[in-house]
């Protein structure tokens, strides 16, 4: 294990093995948390959608919410492809960089880029039920839908709830404002624009 980097260790074995863990030493980097403070206001966008699709989820028995419905599609539909862009394009890339040889954060990044890809499967295939409902005006299959909502909303509270606990702490630890000099929030939002 000597010299292996573990997820947030402060070490001062591994500090001193030049895995990049300067983030301990400096401080801030407004480049740095302005892409943390992106992300974070990502997650808490995420958290009111899984809150609507869970009304949603809730009342499908009743008359269906076509406004809330149709807010959901388009709220889901954005903040799945921003929060995968700011992660996989922006965050992830330099974070790797950073990580050394068989670091356990190497793994932890696959996972979360496995999740990325099967929470946007399934948030597509909820989001084009949702759209059926609207287009009809009722609900074909409810438990159906039900299962769909559920299933998508819980695992994005999860994952994000893993992110804020482990993610973003590492991030803050190891990255410094050098690592984020492409990124700005302007050249995003004109990037998913």
């Amino acid at each position: 294990m000597r010299g292996q980097c573990l997820l947030g260790s402060r070490d001062a074995g591994v500090q001193r093995n030049g895995c990049g863990m300067n983030g301990a030493v400096e401080k801030s980097s407004s480049a740095r948390e302005e892409l943390l403070d992106c992300i974070e206001k990502e997650h808490q966008a995420e958290r009111n959608l899984c809150d609507m699709l869970e009304r949603i989820a809730d009342n499908l028995l009743g008359p269906f919410d076509t406004e809330l419905a149709r807010t959901s599609i388009v709220t889901m539909r954005r903040c799945l492809k921003r929060h995968v862009e700011l992660e996989e394009k922006y965050l992830y890339p330099v974070l790797t960089k950073r990580l050394c040889p068989g670091d356990l954060a190497e793994n932890m990044l696959e996972h979360i880029r496995c999740e990325h890809s099967s929470d946007e499967s399934l948030g597509h295939d909820t989001a084009e039920q949702l759209e059926q409902a609207l287009m009809s005006g009722r609900v074909a299959n409810p438990e159906m839908l039900g299962y769909m909502l559920r299933g998508f909303f819980e695992c994005r509270r999860r994952h994000i709830a893993w992110e804020d606990a482990i993610v973003l702490p590492l991030a803050r630890y190891r990255l410094s404002a050098k690592d984020f000099r492409a990124f700005s929030v302007e050249k995003f939002e004109n990037s998913i624009a």
